[in-house]
């Protein structure tokens, strides 16, 4: 059970000021009171030479959790243009993971530089391995709310992810969210495909021992303030 072991790093959402979607200054000023974590790749002994930087502020705004990531980005693309679609395989993504405290499942969320949306739930942290179709796990119906911008000369984009703290605080399946708490894991990561390259550049705000982002276990603990 994903419950909160005393010696593991924890830290606080803290409030920040009300801001709308899309207006940009006013989510720079809100969010740099946010807590703020470093997209890295700490499962390699050194960073990619085409390593990009980025990072994710997180805050807490009324009954929601707000995140708000600024990612530096040589093209920033994606050919995804419906919903649900498999958007790591089709270009530039940010993806949030979160799991509530005591529950066995979490949520997988991406977002693309256009704005296009992929939504997954896991009822438990083995399910990715199960061999179902990713499709078993797709979300129809919107949970969260969602901006993005990219820069003119296509340097950096921009995204804001709004979720409500019911959902990052509950969980439903085997297993059951710790009743009151305000802990949960969570992790961003991100796919960076680059012009030129291979295959894309992939990093994440936790200290993962690999590349797998779904290893829950090795994600950071964080409390929502009150």
């Amino acid at each position: 059970m994903p419950s909160f072991p005393s010696a593991c790093p924890l830290v606080l959402i803290p409030r920040v000021d009300d801001f709308a979607l899309g207006d940009w200054a006013a989510t720079t000023r809100a969010m740099k009171h946010g807590a703020r974590f470093w997209l890295r790749q700490s499962w390699l002994p050194q960073r990619s030479p085409t390593f990009r930087p980025g990072y994710v502020r997180l805050g807490v705004n009324g009954d929601d959790l707000v995140a708000h990531a600024v990612l530096r980005d040589d093209r920033p693309n994606n050919r995804a243009v419906q919903w649900n679609e498999r958007t790591w395989e089709t270009g530039d993504v940010l993806e949030v993971f979160f799991q509530a405290e005591g529950w066995q499942g979490y949520h997988e969320f991406h977002v693309t530089p256009e704005n296009q949306r992929l939504q997954l739930v896991f009822p438990r942290k083995d399910a990715f391995r199960m061999s179902r179709p990713w499709g078993a796990w797709a979300i129809q119906e919107s949970c969260f709310e969602s901006a993005v911008v990219i820069n003119a000369p296509l340097t950096h984009w921009q995204a804001v992810v709004r979720l409500k703290l019911p959902l990052v605080l509950g969980g439903t399946g085997e297993g059951a969210a710790v009743p009151g708490s305000r802990k949960f894991r969570f992790t961003f990561s991100r796919y960076d495909y680059q012009p030129g390259q291979a295959g894309p550049i992939t990093s994440a705000t936790a200290p993962l021992t690999s590349g797998d982002f779904h290893n829950a276990d090795e994600w950071s603990w964080a409390e929502a303030a009150r």
